[in-house]
């Protein structure tokens, strides 16, 4: 028996699974775009591969630095309106495109039956930003490409989750942020203050002495994506179907 879930796909619903390595990714990335859909009625979940329990510079005891960076997500992700945070619980700094790693995120996206996947684009490899080229960013973006085809939607990957109900499932796209080479431009202009919000829910990461540089640089940034496309501000994704 599959889990009680509608199928978005068949239903007209949409959910969304937001992907990424460490908690604040997706605060920095896509969630705006997810602010913005989840307005619009979709369902929208955050799945974090690591707790990020090694970017502290205090000497916190690990169980602690990971109950902070946990409630820090799950408050920003309230923020956005994502209905939930699934954290993988791999170890920061050594996330590796193992099948282990692609096995839990087949069987995330078998629970939760997104319409949509959002991740970093494993095609971007430019090696010029240490924060963005991070080997923890690295291994996720790879990892869900290779889980979302062909393992997510074929039987024969990972069979034993078969049996504890979580039936393969094929997502409709995926919408890859961080690219070279976007092919969609989202308005952000209502829910960019919404972003910043969210962000500073990170107090650990992003204290009252960086918030004015955060919120010029997400704006800047913003803006500038926009302009390619004569909008206020703007996210930018590449967009791929993914085979059924």
């Amino acid at each position: 028996m599959g889990f009680d879930r509608r199928d978005s796909g068949e239903q007209g619903h949409e959910v969304v699974l937001a992907v990424a390595a460490h908690p604040d990714d997706l605060d920095f990335s896509v969630s705006a775009t997810v602010a913005l859909w989840a307005r619009q009625g979709a369902e929208v979940y955050y799945v974090v591969c690591t707790d990020g329990e090694r970017g502290f510079q205090e000497e916190l005891p690990i169980s602690e630095r990971i109950h902070l960076r946990r409630e820090e997500q799950r408050a920003a992700a309230q923020t956005v309106g994502a209905k939930d945070v699934i954290f993988l619980g791999h170890t920061d700094g050594e996330l590796a495109n193992t099948p282990k790693l692609q096995e839990d995120l087949v069987k995330v996206m078998r629970r939760y039956r997104p319409t949509r996947v959002m991740a970093a684009d494993p095609a971007n490899q430019a090696f010029d930003s240490f924060y963005r080229f991070h080997p923890d960013h690295r291994a996720a973006a790879v990892a869900l490409y290779d889980a979302l085809y062909p393992a997510v939607g074929n039987p024969h990957f990972f069979p034993h989750l078969i049996e504890l109900g979580y039936l393969p499932h094929t997502p409709r796209e995926v919408y890859f942020f961080g690219t070279e080479k976007p092919n969609v431009w989202i308005d952000i202009s209502d829910t960019i203050g919404l972003k910043m919000r969210a962000l500073l829910c990170h107090e650990s990461q992003i204290g009252p002495e960086r918030a004015g540089e955060i919120s010029k640089y997400v704006r800047e940034r913003a803006e500038q994506v926009g302009s390619e496309r004569n909008l206020p501000y703007a996210d930018a994704y590449r967009r791929l179907e993914i085979p059924r």
